[in-house]
């Protein structure tokens, strides 16, 4: 019998080993020790490579998610001459590719529990987790949702409507054991992606187009509080 070897660096084994620990059991739980004997490592390589878990752990979510928008960019190929539909509709395939398909988030598992715990119980680097990836997604979002609504749009009413856009793209892949006994989808087939793709954007231009009709001259601007 031949044994394998890992032959990838040892900075890349103990990212994609911590990645897998993490998610499964949380960064609390998560030792050092079992890190090291998930990757082959021995336990001195993370103090070398990161200086320890807190900073092991902060690399592990930034790269996990600078990879996945690196291989599914939001805007897909659009660009401002594009019509705002074309730019949802981009966006809406975009995240459901970093969130549902094997390229994505839910190519690996433990990784893909790993953002879910992030989202569930923050850790400290939630602020830069924000900073980097969500505040500049969801500018994008909210300028395509704005220019749908028209410009008598409040701020707490593009705010709603890009919740409501983003909610749906996140329940296939946060609620995706339950989705799964209910209707059983193959998320590895390209065409089942575009299939909730079409749907969740025709059924948030609907949406936005409700809330367009029903907008009222004189709305109140501020974004705090139920209307």
């Amino acid at each position: 019998m031949t044994r394998t070897f890992d032959q990838r660096p040892v900075k890349e084994k103990i990212l994609d080993a911590a990645g897998d620990v993490f998610g499964r059991v949380g960064y609390k739980a998560a030792t050092i020790r079992e890190i090291c004997r998930a990757a082959g490592v021995n336990v001195a390589a993370i103090n070398y490579y990161f200086g320890g878990k807190e900073d092991l752990y902060r690399t592990v979510v930034m790269d996990l998610i600078s990879r996945t928008f690196d291989r599914y960019p939001v805007d897909e190929g659009t660009h401002g001459r594009s019509s705002p539909e074309d730019r949802l509709q981009a966006f809406i395939h975009g995240a459901l590719q970093r969130l549902l398909s094997p390229g994505g988030l839910s190519g690996y598992p433990g990784k893909g529990q790993l953002v879910a715990r992030e989202l569930a119980d923050p850790s400290p680097f939630l602020d830069d987790l924000v900073d980097e990836f969500i505040r500049p997604t969801a500018a994008v979002l909210s300028a395509i949702v704005s220019e749908l609504l028209g410009t008598g749009a409040t701020v707490k009413e593009i705010m709603r409507c890009q919740i409501s856009i983003i909610g749906q793209c996140f329940h296939y892949a946060m609620a995706r054991p339950i989705v799964m006994r209910l209707v059983p989808m193959d998320y590895s087939d390209p065409a089942i992606i575009d299939e909730l793709t079409d749907h969740i954007t025709r059924f948030s231009l609907a949406g936005i187009e409700s809330v367009r009709n029903g907008m009222l001259p004189g709305d109140d601007p501020d974004p705090i509080g139920p209307r």
